[in-house]
């Protein structure tokens, strides 16, 4: 490929991917798919490690979550101090992975990245018939004290590596017996603000961000979520859902034969 060319696509593919990511959390979620691998060669290109990339990435996708909360503060205020033991297990669980991850050695990230990928996209192909299953196993009944305590856990992973964290949370609700969709939503958003949201605070303060790319990734994946919000009810979810897992694949087997074959 003619060197200008390959400059020009280098150059374009953070960008280009930190907005469809803005859409596709908006849409459907797994955003992380598109952004990560575009930041990862964005930032190993000037040698900066893959633990800065992924706190970086977290950072620039957290203020999707905020606009999401406020827009879905109404339904959130009916709760009132109810949500107060939900959002203290997300931001406990949240710090804890995001400080598991500082200790994350850049080699072992790297080794563990195609199977987080992986675990996610599986998460994304499973989580309506596994929601299902799950609700139909709280016989109607409420959990709360389950829920609290399987926040802590799922919101570990979330301030780890986020990508499919949704799904996670959406099946520990049909567990634990909260099956009003309207409900579910509103929750997942606060859990997600929080969960993400805290350990990004520890990523800034412990200087594990890369701003120069940070900022242009942020400004990008929030315009991308305000258009996706503005189109969300004209695209099939279905077909965005399964669009989504695939891209999921494909970029969890991108890093297998990387880690595995390129890289033995």
């Amino acid at each position: 490929m003619d060197p200008f060319i390959l400059q020009l696509v280098r150059s374009l593919w953070l960008p280009v991917a930190s907005f469809f990511a803005g859409v596709l959390n908006t849409i459907a979620g797994g955003g992380s798919f598109l952004s990560l691998p575009a930041l990862l060669a964005s930032t190993s290109a000037v040698g900066v490690g893959a633990v800065t990339a992924q706190a970086t990435n977290t950072v620039a996708l957290w203020p999707g979550q905020l606009t999401s909360l406020v827009a879905f503060r109404r339904q959130l205020r009916t709760y009132g101090w109810s949500l107060l033991p939900l959002g203290i297990a997300s931001a406990i669980g949240g710090e804890i992975g995001g400080l598991l991850l500082m200790r994350t050695g850049n080699k072992m990230f790297r080794e563990l990245l195609p199977w987080l990928l992986l675990f996610a996209a599986v998460m994304f192909v499973l989580s309506f018939p596994l929601g299902r299953w799950l609700a139909n196993l709280s016989n109607g009944r409420r959990y709360s004290k389950w829920l609290v305590a399987g926040m802590v856990a799922v919101s570990v992973y979330v301030g780890y590596f986020g990508a499919g964290g949704g799904f996670l949370v959406m099946a520990l609700f049909g567990i634990c017996g909260v099956t009003d969709i309207h409900e579910m939503n509103a929750l997942k958003v606060l859990t997600a603000a929080v969960s993400i949201g805290i350990p990004s605070v520890t990523f800034m303060f412990a200087q594990r961000v890369e701003w120069r790319f940070c900022l242009i990734m942020a400004i990008l994946a929030g315009i991308g979520g305000y258009l996706g919000a503005h189109f969300s009810r004209k695209v099939n979810q279905r077909a965005m859902r399964w669009t989504v897992a695939s891209i999921g694949f494909i970029t969890a087997g991108y890093f297998f034969l990387q880690n595995y074959l390129w890289h033995p």
